[in-house]
């Protein structure tokens, strides 16, 4: 607690003598931070106690409930606003006396809790008994996209205070939020990741806890102990940074930047060693039974080697010569030439639609740059366009509710076109994307598809909700639906797919992991763990040499396929990976998300003596 907290809270409870009247003053009037925490105090105390203009008996017996489901929070905001209506303090408009003012505001504060007694005293019968209040531990500081309460659906703002006990969790592929304690330590909450707020850490030898569900959270340490739990270890921090990423209860990964950083875990029927991290050092902590893994945590390359300026780029392809990049959205394409001695100008732009901002639902460019498969969403009607490329003609127009669409992929020639949709029914559908002709549908659990590359088959993931050790991968005849075989990818469901050119081997990637499959013998060779983190997108280089995974953090690992070993970690700069394509000769990495412009990366070769695959 801060000297500005202890003078506050004696302002509250009326023991605030006058030369500790002078002190609050000097540091209010000297400190932004020690004003904002003050007034933040006189807010939530006025809440608590109902100090506003519409006050009602009903309120003031619901407030302590209101807190407790975290729906005190607009409360809060309605006192802040009758607040910031009135004159500003004594003590901000000019120098007064601090005896008769601190006595007035004391004054003031009781004539008004007197009141608010008075109002809500029933007139006959005892007092009800108030509900215990559920303190203030932390308040999102920062926000982008959406997060919400897991027990009631609430989403919060920006400025949102959160209590013990709560599970809140960042909605989407595009979110994250920033939670700060009161001793300035922070946690970052990446995409797509669900916490709860175990314990604040407001006492000296109570250290502050939180629990990951999934996903990442990325820690900077102020004062106090801080420890983040997952079902499999607990990283356990006094000072300094670090990362946690869990991919479920039974694996999860640490970082350490900087700092006291130590991973720690309860074997059964003991507790085991502390494993103390190093700067730049992880763990990785497989499940119950495996001991903890020490690596050094690559290094990730920072600085791409060429940047073109598209932002919302969908998919990203290289011509034969690896002289340009095509980048497409679901409203123009970029041609870009890249390479030394690149002919000027290196830029060119195709608009297909209206370029209010590039994003849309999605925009797939075929492998063999002929056909661009984009949504296009209007006032009248939904749809699918295919357009011929370089003309931008289009040659078939699919009436697709695109909004209602979870993933889709297209032929590598474009002849067809096949969608997976989430609501408002689980659905498969394919069209000739010459024609406009819908093929065939089928009721289908899945989230991702991808086309082999010879177009003759459709991978489809399976995800069974009920058994999620019956998940794989389908193989369908695009032409008519018939299955043709399936692989088992077992516990987890599948996010992304890729192939090797000549279609022997595919990856599936998963939350935390890479499996690489022989497709012809129904094999699986190899599974790619460490990560912890949601794999979006997936590419093989031309050689089949090596695979490269898109996160939905930002990051790009890359792999030797054969080894699983570690070659590479880009770090793109924005959340959600799109697409990712080597350059023919599988010296470069071209890679778009959802938000930066399109980068080219140096790939790094395969170290000799590196760390072996997980």
């Amino acid at each position: 607690m801060t000297r500005t907290d202890d003078l506050t809270a004696r302002l509250l409870d009326g023991t605030l003598t006058d030369a500790e009247a002078a002190e609050l003053e000097a540091l209010v009037a000297a400190d932004p931070a020690a004003r904002a925490a003050h007034l933040a105090a006189l807010t939530l105390e006025a809440a608590l106690r109902g100090l506003r203009t519409d006050f009602d008996p009903a309120f003031a017996r619901d407030t302590a409930a209101r807190i407790e489901a975290d729906r005190g929070e607009r409360v809060a905001a309605g006192v802040l606003a009758e607040i910031a209506a009135r004159p500003a303090p004594a003590w901000d408009r000019r120098p007064a006396r601090r005896s008769a003012r601190w006595a007035a505001l004391a004054a003031l504060a009781a004539a008004v809790l007197v009141g608010a007694w008075v109002a809500i005293r029933p007139a006959d019968g005892p007092a009800p008994v108030p509900a215990p209040l559920v303190p203030e531990v932390a308040r999102i500081t920062l926000l982008s996209g959406s997060v919400e309460v897991v027990e009631s659906g609430e989403v919060l703002g920006a400025g949102a205070a959160l209590a013990a006990g709560q599970t809140i969790r960042t909605v989407g592929d595009e979110s994250a939020a920033v939670v700060e304690f009161a001793d300035r330590t922070r946690l970052e909450l990446h995409a797509d990741t669900e916490v709860r707020l175990t314990a604040g850490g407001d006492s000296a030898d109570a250290p502050r806890k939180v629990y990951l569900v999934h996903g990442q959270v990325s820690a900077v340490v102020g004062s106090g102990e801080t420890v983040v739990s997952t079902g499999a270890a607990d990283a356990v921090a006094r000072s300094g940074a670090f990362s946690m990423c869990a991919s479920g209860p039974t694996s999860a990964r640490v970082e350490s930047r900087d700092g006291d950083v130590q991973v720690m875990r309860g074997e059964p029927g003991e507790a085991a060693a502390p494993v103390a991290l190093g700067p730049g050092r992880a763990a990785f902590v497989r499940d119950e039974a495996a001991p903890i893994t020490v690596e050094p945590a690559l290094r990730p390359h920072t600085v791409p080697r060429d940047v073109l300026d598209f932002r919302g780029a969908y998919t990203v392809a290289f011509t034969p010569d690896g002289r340009e990049v095509w980048a497409a959205s679901a409203k123009q394409l970029v041609r870009w030439r890249v390479g030394p001695g690149a002919a000027e100008p290196r830029v060119a732009r195709d608009l297909y639609l209206t370029p209010n901002g590039n994003d849309g639902h999605f925009g797939i460019l075929t492998p063999d740059r002929g056909t661009l498969v984009s949504c296009a969403v209007d006032d009248r009607q939904d749809r699918v366009l295919v357009r011929s490329l370089p003309s931008g003609t289009v040659r078939a127009a699919l009436p697709v509710r695109v909004t209602e669409l979870r993933f889709a992929c297209a032929a590598p020639d474009g002849a067809w076109f096949a969608a997976v949709f989430q609501k408002p029914t689980r659905r498969l559908r394919v069209w000739d994307a010459g024609t406009g002709r819908e093929r065939f549908a089928l009721d289908w659990e899945g989230y991702t598809a991808a086309a082999t590359p010879d177009g003759r088959l459709l991978a489809v993931d399976v995800t069974d909700h009920r058994r999620s050790t019956k998940n794989m991968v389908a193989f369908l005849d695009p032409a008519t639906g018939e299955r043709a075989f399936d692989l088992p990818t077992a516990r987890k469901a599948v996010t992304a797919m890729a192939f090797t050119r000549d279609g022997r081997y595919m990856a599936a990637g998963t939350n935390g992991a890479v499996q690489v499959w022989d497709v012809p013998e129904r094999k699986l060779v190899r599974t790619i763990e460490g990560f912890e983190r949601s794999v979006s997108a997936l590419a093989f280089s031309p050689d089949g040499a090596l695979v490269a995974a898109g996160m939905g953090d930002g990051q790009a690992w890359v792999w030797s396929a054969a080894t699983g070993r570690r070659v590479q970690v880009i770090e793109t700069g924005e959340r959600g990976v799109r697409s990712l394509v080597f350059s023919p000769d599988g010296k470069s990495l071209a890679a778009a998300t959802s938000r930066a412009p399109v980068t080219l990366w140096d790939v790094a070769p395969e170290p000799a003596d590196g760390p072996p695959g997980l």
